[in-house]
């Protein structure tokens, strides 16, 4: 925090409200890291990507800053829904979204091919990967992130 106060003061950002966002964001990692259900996660994950959306586009009078917040918002909607739907899925297939549930569920199938229960569940995962994936813009999905990284500067 102390190393970011020259960047806000030479960018004339807002100190206090970047602040409060980063710290805010790093108690939602905290807060993911520390979650037992899909639902906490999700909330944690999100609550820290809404500080990341408001970061990107904190630099009001910049045509680019705003651009950059506006394409982020809408990539982590995309992601957020598939990530959503995964999550409905293994709900909707297992009937439970705790991870020491989930982790004896999966323990105690036998993964078959053809099996319409275990074919809803790896969807369920695939869809969840795939949802983390868009959020962070891994290799695979790249090409379809948004380029604003160079937005955050030296944050």
């Amino acid at each position: 925090m102390v190393m970011c106060l020259d960047y806000f003061k030479q960018e004339s950002l807002n100190a206090f409200e970047s602040i409060v966002l980063i710290l805010l964001s790093t108690c939602s990692m905290l807060f993911m890291i520390s979650a037992y259900d899909l639902i906490a996660m999700y909330l944690a994950i999100e609550l820290q990507s809404l500080c990341f959306y408001v970061i990107a586009a904190s630099k009001r009078d910049s045509e680019f800053s705003t651009e950059a917040g506006l394409k982020y918002f809408i990539l982590g909607a995309f992601s957020s829904g598939i990530l959503l739907f995964g999550c409905s899925m293994i709900y909707g297939f297992t009937g439970v979204t705790n991870f020491e549930e989930l982790a004896k569920i999966f323990t105690g199938y036998e993964i078959t091919l053809f099996g319409a229960q275990s074919s809803g569940i790896f969807m369920g995962i695939l869809f969840i990967a795939v949802g983390f994936l868009f959020k962070i813009t891994a290799v695979p999905f790249r090409a379809a992130g948004p380029k604003n990284l160079s937005v955050f500067g030296k944050i």
